[in-house]
């Protein structure tokens, strides 16, 4: 049998044909690499995004409601890579057993993948312990760990209690005056200045439920989103900040306390906050931090003065839908179980009321107390 001739289709030519496209595969492979190297080596770019991945952890924490005093500890360390300096944080925070760990694990995999490919997440889960590694092409900016809350022995005889504050009231008639037929200590949270500001203080003071003041604060995203008319800017100075809070204090009588209504912006200033917050406490009045900004100062501020206060729990209806409303319920009956005590604050939607109507029941079978807000104070 005659020779096949090393020609093109032979087994040298093949191979020949085969090590060149290998070689040209790496060289562009090696170019490429090159090149997406030295763009993901640009300390301004990666400083970026490690502060974009900040961002989204800390509104991640706020979202699933852990408040400040859950951190147990928060520290960072400088780490350095080439021409790369960034600081490594680190967490640890207690969360109550009404918060599992797969729900936290989902929403923070699910705003961390719609970042893109430079950032990721990892995750360890070892006993009553949750771990999430976030990582900035491939460097860890955040390891945080989750751990449940050992639960506070109740004192024998010593009720868990729940607080329900309904919030913007005054500018409507038929869910007030439902809320007032209520046979239960529900706080009423007014907003000053609205149409039935002064007659519905009135009508709830005469019915024994306890009445604040829902304070407009200027957002961050003000003047887009206007928090309503008397609203406290942080632009004002110390007279003029007081002078407006005395005249949404007067708009609404028989308050026992205030809370904020928005607020983001300045519920961040320290300077501000210790001028209305000192106010309150010369009036006599208590103040509850809505925690509308995961920033906020309002309830260290408070302590500090020897004001009385506290924060919110939970939100109950960021979503209107129903069942949405009932599952945040259940949260706050967990925390309440747990804990000893919750606040739970709604808004006068109908979902919520008629959710309302049908929970309550259910926390008092399980031994919890509605009680006033001024109650739950610090």
């Amino acid at each position: 049998m005659a020779k096949q001739p090393h020609g093109r289709g032979g087994p040298r030519g093949w191979m020949g044909y085969f090590l060149s496209f290998f070689l040209g595969a790496l060289l562009t492979f090696g170019g490429y690499t090159y090149l997406t190297r030295e763009k993901s080596l640009s300390s301004e770019a990666f400083s970026q995004k490690v502060f974009i991945a900040d961002k989204i952890v800390s509104s991640q924490l706020y979202e699933i409601g852990i408040p400040k005093k859950d951190i147990l500890l928060q520290q960072s360390s400088l780490k350095k890579e080439g021409v790369l300096t960034w600081e490594e944080s680190s967490m640890q925070i207690q969360i109550p057993r009404s918060l599992s760990f797969p729900f936290i694990e989902e929403n923070f995999r699910r705003n961390i993948f719609v970042l893109g490919k430079p950032f990721s997440i990892k995750s360890f889960q070892v006993s009553d312990s949750l771990q999430l590694e976030v990582k900035v092409m491939d460097r860890t900016t955040h390891q945080i760990t989750f751990l449940y809350a050992k639960p506070p022995a109740l004192k024998i005889g010593l009720r868990p209690k729940v607080a329900i504050v309904i919030d913007d009231l005054g500018g409507e008639t038929s869910i007030s005056q439902e809320l007032l037929r209520w046979d239960l200590p529900v706080t009423f949270s007014i907003l000053p200045f609205t149409a039935h500001a002064k007659t519905l203080a009135l009508e709830a003071q005469r019915k024994g439920k306890e009445v604040i003041l829902h304070l407009p604060m200027e957002p961050h995203d003000y003047p887009k989103i206007k928090p309503g008319k008397g609203m406290l800017l942080q632009e004002m100075e110390e007279k003029e900040l007081l002078h407006q809070l005395s005249k949404d204090i007067e708009a609404v009588p028989y308050i026992k306390g205030v809370s904020n209504h928005m607020g983001s912006r300045l519920m961040e200033d320290p300077e501000k906050m210790k001028i209305i917050l000192s106010e309150l406490k010369r009036r006599g009045l208590f103040f509850l931090d809505n925690r509308t900004t995961p920033q906020t100062v309002g309830l260290q501020t408070a302590k500090s003065l020897g004001l009385k206060t506290n924060e919110r729990t939970l939100f109950l209806d960021h979503s209107q839908n129903e069942n949405d409303v009932k599952q945040q319920l259940e949260k706050l009956i967990d925390v309440s179980l747990s804990t000893g005590k919750a606040i739970g604050i709604g808004h006068p939607h109908p979902s919520t009321i008629k959710s309302l109507k049908e929970m309550i029941p259910k926390m008092q079978e399980k031994g919890i107390d509605i009680v006033p807000l001024s109650s739950l104070l610090e």
